[in-house]
């Protein structure tokens, strides 16, 4: 039996900025705040081909740039970067892809393995940035690459 919905607390609407919706060209609607900047999630994933620094080096690499370029990302607006891969991908730190070769040494990274769960995607490696930007949450794009579309069918995309 599932457990009761427990309603929302007041305070976490208390004080919140007053929201709108516009429409986009193709009829998508955007709720938007009158607030500048908000930090917000922007996830993604994709497979390595094999459990190698070079493999996951080059995986993280590919993950980060089809993320910052899907979502017109600046540096300066990275607040942290969680990334996760699965038991299986352990020869390295994703994050050493972000600090040696894109220089993301003064960004806190933090690394960690997903849950072993029977039947899961193996050689799967995920990234949870958080970023302060202007954009509503309908209007980031997650992205999953490789073998990961089979996670999120509904927003995967190939990298150019």
């Amino acid at each position: 039996m599932a457990a009761p919905m427990v309603p929302r607390p007041a305070r976490l609407d208390a004080g919140s900025p007053p929201r709108r919706e516009t429409h986009t060209a193709d009829g998508r609607a955007h709720v938007s705040t009158s607030e500048g900047m908000r930090l917000r999630g922007i996830r993604g994933a994709t497979t390595v081909d094999a459990n190698t620094r070079e493999a996951i080096l080059e995986a993280t690499l590919e993950l980060l740039t089809a993320l910052i370029d899907a979502n017109d990302v600046r540096r300066e607006d990275v607040a942290s970067v969680f990334f996760s891969t699965t038991p299986d991908v352990n020869a390295d730190f994703p994050a050493v892809a972000a600090r040696e070769h894109m220089g993301w040494t003064d960004i806190a990274l933090m690394c960690t393995h997903e849950m072993e769960v029977p039947g899961s995607l193996p050689m799967c490696l995920r990234i949870l940035m958080h970023v302060n930007t202007t954009k509503a949450p309908g209007e980031l794009q997650f992205v999953y690459l490789r073998g990961a579309q089979v996670l999120r069918p509904d927003v995967s995309r190939r990298a150019d």
